[in-house]
Order: structure tokens, then sequence, then C-alpha cells
């Protein structure tokens, strides 16, 4: 398929498209555990804030010159601010739903990135390529939808997981499965093809070896 010209706010209008499901997915859960309504809308609004905070904060120094919101710097930035707010206010179950919701975060928000010609796949004249006339002389595999359909559905079985076992363990198998989903899908993207392992991918382990540790010892506790 071809894909011509969009205007950058359609990258923008994803990214918030993508943050209102989140909310509301949220909002709606946080409600039915019985959380106080100002507190669910402080959450939203840290959540929010650390975001963009944090995908600014990655974009600019993994590159200064580029324009965007990385969505591993906005996944961390959401992390923190969850994380930040449980102390504060000492309620844990706000913490799962908003990492849940991480998955379906990323899932809308490269709709923006395949629209917008950023973010693309390797080289490849398959069925379902996609063609970037005004960026790129090239047929390319369509990552972003492949991340888009991938990362809806882990969100899809990771909150049918939690609404059926509430499971205390779902924040390190949400980053895990997430974070090995990413360094996989990250092998198809054109900007791989000079890198052994890219930035995304390095991201990746590191997470993947905080939330085994922290897996590890929540297991280990359990035990005793």
């Amino acid at each position: 398929m071809t894909i011509k010209e969009f205007p950058f706010n359609i990258y923008m209008t994803c990214i918030l498209t993508s943050i209102f499901l989140a909310i509301i997915y949220t909002f709606y859960h946080l409600k039915k555990d019985k959380i106080e309504t100002r507190l669910i809308w402080l959450s939203v609004f840290m959540a929010v804030s650390f975001i963009f905070v944090g995908g600014l904060t990655l974009t600019y120094i993994s590159n200064p010159k580029e324009i965007g919101l990385s969505s591993y710097g906005g996944a961390i930035g959401l992390i923190i601010a969850v994380l930040i707010y449980e102390k504060m206010t000492e309620i844990k179950s706000i913490k799962y739903r908003y990492i849940i919701s991480i998955p379906l975060l990323y899932s809308i928000s490269k709709l923006g990135c395949f629209l917008a010609g950023c973010c693309y796949g390797i080289p490849y004249k398959g069925p379902l390529y996609v063609y970037y006339p005004h960026i790129i002389q090239e047929k390319l595999f369509p990552i972003q939808l492949l991340e888009t359909v991938s990362f809806l559905i882990l969100f899809l079985i990771l909150n049918y997981i939690y609404n059926k076992y509430k499971n205390n363990t779902i924040i390190e198998y949400t980053i895990i499965s997430g974070a090995t989903l990413k360094f996989l899908l990250d092998f198809l993207r054109y900007s791989h093809i000079k890198e052994v392992i890219s930035l995304n991918q390095y991201i990746s382990i590191i997470l993947i070896i905080i939330a085994n540790i922290l897996l590890i010892k929540k297991k280990t506790k359990a035990l005793k």
C-alpha cells in the first residue's frame, strides 16, 4: 500500500488518542475499585505529565535533532509516575491498571507512526508492503501495523489475566512480555539494519532483567 504524505499532527493525534483510551480504561477500573475520583484525576495528571516528559527526554537523548515521543521513554515515565503516586497515597491498586495499559498505549500510538511514515520497517516486497514515496524509495515491511496488532493482543491477554486472577505479579509479567516483544520486533525496523543491538533493545534487556529480579523476589517472599 502507498501512504501519501500526512501532516505531522496525524502522529500527535494518534498519540493523544492512545493516552485518552488508556485513561478511560484506567479510570473505569479504578472507579470499580472504589478509588476516590479526585485521587484518580490526580493520578491521571501525573501519569500524562510523566509520559510526555519521559518520551521527550529519551527522544532528545537518543537523537537531539529528532522531534517526537519515544515509546520507551513514555512507558518508563508512566511507571515512575505511578510508583511515586503509590508512595504519596499508599493506594497500591492504581499501579496495576496503569502499567497494564502500557501495551494499549503503545499499540494505538504506532498507528501514528504508520500514517506519519516514521519508525518504518525493513525493505520488503511481500504482501501488505508499505511504500512512502515522500520519504524513501523502497517498499517496506509494515512493522508499525504488526506492532499495533501484537501489542493490542498482549494488552487484552494481560487485562484478562488480571481481571480473572488479580495476580500481584502482573506488573512484572507485563514488563517482561512487553519488553520481549519490543526486542524481537525491533529487528524488523529499517533503523536496525546497521545495528547489532539497538537502543530499544538495550532498554528491553535492562527492563527484562529488572522485572525478573523483582519477580524472583516476590515469589521467594511468597514461599517463606
